[in-house]
């Protein structure tokens, strides 16, 4: 199904809008009329198809009678969301920029990032190297330079003190073993995967060869979890990307993931096998 992403503020905007309606016990319906406006208006609120101005988002919280914090909440955020233009499929230079703008916002409004990558490391714990290697066949060495350092700009948000973002990454076995960037960037790589395994909020599984096929091999997938919105997938190939929040799409990702999980190895085995590629990688060095 393709489907118009509200931009990920408005849509975050619009899930508090609705979470606080929720727990009032109010219906749509008795909101609008509250309100007075129409309850065609306060549905496209709630869903992040139109972004309410900052003076209807300070009626829906004195009506609600929400406290001072969640009101300063919602109304930074409607500030926030009214500059964001909407985002679609997107195919193409353009359409890639404006897709990663998204999921820049999208990454860090996240509580749980799920990133499914099968072939390659994924993005946020990829090495500057490896990622050098990946990006610069046919690209310009600057844009290549910039492109790298955007993405280890993006590792903040599981590095961080304060907060640091859930991060789950899935990878086949045969990823640990790409000769991406020749032995000595995939031994660097791998060892920076063991480093991060440290960390609390981080988790790695390896896929092993003999769980034959899973979700995984179908392609790579990343899961974005919020605190009260519902969630969202981002879909990326070569140059095309799509956000699904579709419940339907979505639900079908959420099953893919735990499906994965089912076969994957654990945490704990999946860094033994990390640190055996690594004893295979200086051994050929």
């Amino acid at each position: 199904m393709s489907e118009t992403t509200p931009a990920p503020l408005a849509y975050v905007l619009g899930a508090e809008l609705r979470d606080a309606r929720e727990k009032t016990g109010r219906s749509l319906r008795q909101l609008a009329t509250n309100l007075d406006v129409s309850h065609s208006v306060l549905v496209r609120w709630e869903r992040g198809e139109r972004v309410p101005s900052t003076e209807s988002v300070a009626t829906v919280c004195a009506v609600l009678r929400l406290s001072t914090a969640a009101r300063e909440r919602l109304m930074r955020l409607a500030r926030d969301a009214v500059s964001e233009p909407p985002n679609t499929v997107s195919v193409g230079p353009g359409g890639e920029a404006d897709q990663l703008a998204a999921l820049l916002k999208f990454e860090r409004i996240a509580t749980s990032i799920t990133d499914v990558s099968p072939i390659v490391v994924p993005g946020l714990l990829q090495t500057s190297d490896y990622a050098r290697a990946i990006m610069s066949a046919g690209i310009p060495c600057d844009e290549t330079d910039k492109r790298v350092m955007m993405r280890l700009g993006r590792r903040d948000l599981i590095t961080r003190r304060r907060s640091p973002v859930r991060f789950a990454a899935f990878l086949l076995e045969a990823a640990l073993h790409q000769s991406i960037g020749g032995p000595v960037v995939m031994t660097d790589q791998l060892h920076f995967l063991l480093e991060m395994t440290d960390r609390d909020n981080v988790e790695i599984r390896v896929i092993p060869q003999s769980a034959g096929w899973t979700p995984a091999h179908a392609g790579p997938f990343v899961l974005l979890e919020f605190l009260k919105a519902a969630p969202v997938v981002h879909l990326e190939h070569h140059r095309s990307s799509a956000f699904l929040r579709d419940e339907g799409d979505v639900r079908a990702f959420v099953s893919a993931r735990e499906d994965i999980d089912r076969v994957a190895m654990s945490p704990d085995e999946s860094r033994e096998l990390i640190a055996g590629a690594i004893n295979g990688e200086e051994t050929t060095t």
